[in-house]
């Protein structure tokens, strides 16, 4: 069997399929893609057994007949290194001494032809079987959620909280948390609730799903853990995260009517030099002491200061307020206006579109300094 593919479907395939870090995997046969011939044509797919990620590709196939065969992850790579405008022929060969595949590319107008044994085919992991109701998940969905991931805790002894929420409260809503922040989008979710890990939420964040408007399948019996995402000729099978997600409801402040709104154009500024604080100071200082200006203050170890001055609008009286620098960034990246009601009562960044973050404030002990007497 011959088959050839352009070099740039098969560039453009790897760098979704490695979002999947199958390369890295430590049994053999899952350090391959899985490419499937049938009436669709050709299917490359890659499994950790807790994911499954599929993609369709263009290709000639010659003689046309239904099969399967496995390709090594360096053959796949060394395919995607041949000259752009070109193609990578496949060549695969299966007799009672096992598989034989030869790649053969064109390298700087060179043609290199490359050989490979590759694991049998039969030894690959089974495709999840999943029967249920498909749903539409419309594109804003997926970008969405993009923007509340960051949230997401990435401690392992909080395995409940290292994904997002998908929710059907209130027509849809995305949570994500991780215990010092909580940011929030409402969006069009019409299933059942469930978590899904921060490792698919990683998949999904890339373009190729995110692009167009996606579809969701979640099982009936629900007993199977795993829900499908389905992006024009892409395929992702999750598991979901088993638990009970936290009440998220309880953490989000009520009125409050004191603001403060960063324009745009100095919002980036201030988000690059909060990302920029390093050290093991890890809070921030916002007073307002200058009509229309906010100053944010950071010490270091060693209580040498670093300030910065922005332009904002304030309404109401807005407490003097600690945070940690990288928290309020990924917070003032989801929104431009700050809402505060009291210096220990969590603050909470709001957008236009809906989406929000709460933020929970870091307490500062200021020590009294007293002079001997004379």
């Amino acid at each position: 069997m011959n088959i050839t593919i352009p070099v740039s479907a098969i560039q453009a395939a790897r760098k979704l399929l490695t979002r999947i870090r199958f390369e890295r995997l430590k049994l053999p046969v899952l350090t391959h893609v899985l490419a499937t011939i049938d009436a669709a044509g050709l299917t490359l797919a890659v499994t950790d057994l807790d994911h499954w990620l599929e993609t369709r590709v263009p290709a000639t196939i010659d003689p046309f007949q239904p099969g399967r065969f496995l390709i090594p992850a360096e053959a796949l790579k060394a395919a995607t290194r041949a000259d752009k405008k070109g193609s990578a022929h496949f060549a695969c060969e299966t007799t009672a001494d096992g598989t034989t595949l030869a790649l053969a590319v064109s390298c700087g107008g060179m043609p290199v032809v490359t050989v490979y044994h590759p694991e049998p085919a039969a030894d690959f992991p089974v495709r999840p079987a999943l029967e249920g109701r498909i749903s539409a998940l419309p594109k804003e969905t997926l970008m969405a959620l993009g923007t509340v991931a960051g949230s997401a805790s990435t401690d392992t002894t909080r395995y409940v909280l290292n994904g997002v929420l998908f929710s059907p409260d209130d027509g849809g809503i995305l949570v994500a948390t991780d215990g010092r922040r909580l940011a929030g989008a409402p969006v069009r979710f019409a299933g059942r609730e469930f978590i899904l890990p921060n490792s698919a939420v990683h998949v999904l964040d890339h373009p190729d799903f995110s692009a167009r408007d996606a579809a969701i399948l979640q099982p009936e019996d629900a007993e199977n853990l795993h829900v499908q995402f389905r992006s024009g000729p892409h395929t992702l099978i999750a598991k979901r995260i088993e638990g009970n997600y936290p009440n998220y409801r309880q953490v989000i402040p009520g009125h409050i009517p004191e603001s403060v709104t960063i324009p745009e154009p100095h919002k980036s500024a201030l988000i690059s030099w909060l990302r920029s604080l390093v050290g093991r100071s890890n809070t921030v200082r916002l007073t307002w002491e200058n009509v229309g200006l906010l100053t944010l203050t950071h010490r270091d170890a060693e209580n040498t200061a670093a300030t910065i001055q922005v332009p904002c609008t304030i309404k109401g009286q807005p407490p003097a307020i600690s945070f940690g620098p990288q928290y309020l960034a990924d917070a003032l990246a989801i929104g431009s206006t700050l809402r505060l009601s009291d210096d220990l009562s969590p603050g909470v960044v709001t957008d236009p579109s809906g989406c929000y973050c709460v933020l929970m404030p870091c307490r500062v002990v200021t020590e009294a300094v007293t002079e001997d007497a004379a």
